[in-house]
């Protein structure tokens, strides 16, 4: 059997100091004496299956612990394409094997990975959602919800009912979209009057000072000049007569620059090693001239214009008043001009919309209730074929005279549609049909659980199912009905089972037992896989009694070998 858990790697966990564990397929089961730890495997599988984390279990002394889980998914095309679409590849060298680790720390940081890849908690849970179906306590109280009751009839009325759930809910989202939309377009016209004066305010104060294409710093950096235009040209002038006309007794810059030039260049004929230095010279009376003639322009071009001056700073007035209003640079208001320009589109649409909203929340709660009707029709009918699976189940697991039914009712409209599940026993005759909540005992509801998981695994991909104690509350004959199944059912399915029945351990392919020690005044929980005669000794002592007894004993080894004979 391929699609299988193939071993569990755990480290520093509970009281774990380190085990790996290899399961094979059809049944594995779990035992030992109670508070040994088996619960404490089944938590690390949890935890490595992406269950919540508590750092507790860490084992004392030990600042991380690690869980790691190790599956053989070649014949599991969904869970392999569901991968590629996540991105994690495949290991070359082993294509069907997937391994995912989470490491939990003091620290509070778990990563978690899929084939050496750090991957979110999400995906990760989503991924082991694929391969493992896990009952436990907290599971079978959820069978009692009338939402789970729904969920495993949809599921039981495979892809017709799962193709007209996801169309119901569609049409459900688009039903009530447009009944949104509806209490928008008639509801608060006052509000939506006001606001729709307001963006055109908005949009005409701000087209008023015609932004589209304005500089801010240009025009900041023009006042800057118009408004010091007098003291510019001083400057300007100043400099001028430095460099190039003289001031008092000394000779201007220029004509010093170019008598060291004329001289350095006779003197570069005696000492050719200075030619770099009047080339430096050279390029300094160049850029100097070059200085002069800016000045000059400088000088000539600026003058102060009043008009001018005051016609920038009335613009940038304008734009800093825009800017506290609407952002803080001329982008900014110009996107918030688009902004509330879409909005004012969408409520002048509403407006016209209003004319036909009527029609098309008619359409589509039409559309809705039909998908809704389909949906209950053939509900009741997979409800037909589950209350007749389940029966047959319960009465392999010696409830011989129960009825069930599933009872399909009308409800609200949701997105599931408009139907109510609750799922309806009487385990014995002459008893009235009464809600599985109010009616089954424990063990009942451990057989009802177990009934569904059977009935319901031929609509999985999914091909490891896990068992906590579903033998927990039944015995006798009972007890035999459902370890009969068990192995039945591990026939198609790999099976993980804690159990304290003899009857169900002696049906397991591989045999674990889970056994509590003091190693240097340390408790440690180990496991050992089971050979034959292990295997008897469990049994007897699984089947209680004087444990010193022959007959007990040879019991306990016809059971087994039983049980061998038939596989």
């Amino acid at each position: 059997m391929n699609g299988i858990l193939t071993s569990l790697y755990i480290k520093h966990f509970g009281l774990i100091d380190e085990e790996e564990l290899e399961f094979g397929s059809g049944l594995n089961v779990l035992t030992g004496e109670t508070g040994a730890g088996k619960t404490i495997v089944l938590e690390a599988l949890r935890v490595a299956l992406g269950g919540r984390v508590q750092t507790e279990l860490i084992r004392t002394d030990q600042d991380r612990s690690l869980v790691q889980v190790v599956f053989d998914i070649g014949s599991l095309p969904g869970v392999c394409e569901h991968l590629s679409q996540t991105g994690i590849e495949m290991d070359e060298q082993e294509p069907g094997m997937l391994i995912m680790s989470r490491e939990i720390n003091r620290q509070g940081r778990n990563p978690c990975r899929i084939n050496g890849r750090i991957v979110n908690l999400g995906v990760y849970r989503e991924i082991a959602g694929l391969l493992v179906d896990m009952h436990g306590q907290y599971d079978q109280q959820s069978l009692l919800l009338a939402d789970k009751q729904l969920q495993l009839l949809d599921r039981y009325g495979g892809d017709q009912v799962l193709r007209l759930l996801q169309d119901t809910e569609q049409a459900y989202r688009l039903w009530r979209k447009n009944y949104r939309l509806k209490e928008k377009i008639t509801g608060n016209s006052r509000e939506r009057q006001q606001r729709i004066d307001m963006i055109k305010y908005q949009m005409e104060e701000i087209d008023a000072v015609q932004l589209t294409g304005e500089d801010e710093e240009e025009l900041i950096r023009r006042r800057d000049v118009l408004a010091n235009a007098e003291r510019i040209a001083l400057l300007a002038e100043q400099a001028l007569i430095i460099l190039h006309s003289g001031a008092d007794r000394f000779p201007p810059a220029v004509d010093l620059l170019g008598r060291a030039n004329n001289n350095l260049d006779e003197l570069c004929r005696y000492m050719p090693g200075l030619k770099s230095a009047q080339e430096n010279i050279f390029s300094a009376l160049c850029l100097l001239e070059e200085t002069v003639r800016e000045l000059a322009t400088c000088k000539d071009n600026v003058e102060a214009d009043p008009r001018e001056l005051n016609y920038i700073e009335e613009r940038l007035t304008l734009i800093n008043r825009l800017k506290k209003k609407y952002g803080q640079t001329i982008n900014d208001i110009l996107a918030h001009r688009q902004q509330v320009a879409s909005e004012l589109e969408e409520l002048l649409a509403m407006e016209t919309d209003a004319v036909g909203i009527d029609e098309l929340l008619r359409k589509s709660s039409t559309e809705y209730y039909a998908l809704a009707e389909q949906l209950e029709a053939v509900r009741k009918k997979a409800a037909k074929g589950l209350k007749q699976a389940i029966e047959q189940e319960l009465k392999d697991l010696a409830m011989s005279s129960v009825q069930f039914v599933v009872q399909v009712t009308v409800a609200d409209p949701g997105p599931s549609g408009r139907n109510a599940v609750e799922f309806l026993i009487s385990p014995n005759p002459g008893e009235p049909l009464r809600l599985l909540a109010k009616s089954a005992s424990g063990g009942e509801l451990s057989r009802v659980m177990l009934a569904l998981k059977s009935t319901l695994a031929a609509a999985d991909e999914i091909n490891t199912m896990v068992f906590d104690e579903v033998d927990s509350g039944i015995g006798g004959r009972t007890l035999q009905a459902v370890a009969e199944k068990l192995e039945q059912l591990s026939k198609t399915k790999q099976i993980l089972c804690v159990t304290h029945s003899a009857n169900v351990a002696a049906c397991a392919a591989k045999h674990y037992l889970v056994k509590k020690s003091v190693d240097s005044l340390r408790t440690v929980t180990s496991l050992y896989l089971l050979e034959e005669e292990e295997r008897i000794k469990e049994l007897r002592r699984m089947l209680g009694g004087d444990q010193e007894s022959q007959a007990l004993l040879y019991h306990a080894r016809d059971l087994l070998r039983y049980r061998l004979s038939n596989d």
